[in-house]
């Protein structure tokens, strides 16, 4: 698998269950690679911030909304193609840092491993979504799905599913880390989301300066 695209810019993304943090550290990275000298984007998925993300993110958080998890799957990849083509593809031709809070990596490990959906049939729509523009570097936040849970308030149809559910997802996460590592990708990166916000901060620093800022100027 090519994980690559040809824009200037960078693409980072935070990957990681519920109450990883994912959320916190995304403006602190932001900060720290403006005070670098670099023109950052930060957006999120499925709510990028345009008026169809949110419209579409809002039925996929409210749990009384019934919907098949085809159709989940299907609102989702409407919100990425929006995403892609609205906020990070414009960014990275422009030679910007774009930072976004989550991605096709939460595809894998909340539609597959999660929810049990077809492998093949989400990385197609995944790929054509997101106009097969793969990350320069992956955070993976990873926390134990009770811990997460406590952290975070349980409102929304995706944090109330049952422990099982997480620990699924959290298995789909780590098993993409252990896939990228065998092919010797290098994009994927693992992040203890249990320690304190200072060390997580810590640590997300240290990745992008061995990753992505190694051998560039400032």
């Amino acid at each position: 698998m090519d994980y690559s695209h040809d824009y200037p810019g960078k693409l980072i993304i935070l990957e990681g269950g519920e109450g990883a943090g994912k959320t916190t550290l995304i403006p602190f990275l932001k900060d720290y690679l403006q005070e670098k000298g670099y023109e950052v984007v930060a957006t999120k998925e499925p709510d990028c911030g345009t008026k169809l993300c949110r419209k579409y993110s809002k039925k996929l958080s409210n749990e009384k909304i019934k919907l098949f998890l085809e159709e989940m799957l299907d609102l989702l990849m409407l919100c990425r193609k929006e995403n892609y083509g609205k906020i990070v593809i414009p960014a990275l031709r422009k030679g910007k840092m774009t930072l976004c809070d989550r991605s096709y990596g939460s595809a894998y490990a909340y539609q597959y491993r999660g929810y049990g959906l077809d492998l093949n049939n989400i990385l197609k729509k995944d790929a054509l979504a997101r106009r097969n523009v793969y990350a320069d570097l992956i955070l993976l936040l990873d926390i134990d799905p009770v811990i997460g849970l406590e952290r975070k308030k349980r409102e929304g149809r995706f944090e109330k599913e049952s422990l099982e559910f997480h620990k699924r997802v959290r298995d789909g996460y780590l098993e993409q880390l252990r896939l990228d590592r065998k092919g010797k990708h290098g994009v994927w990166h693992l992040i203890n989301a249990e320690n304190s916000t200072e060390e997580t901060q810590k640590k997300a620093i240290e990745i992008i300066n061995q990753t992505i800022l190694k051998n560039r100027k400032e």
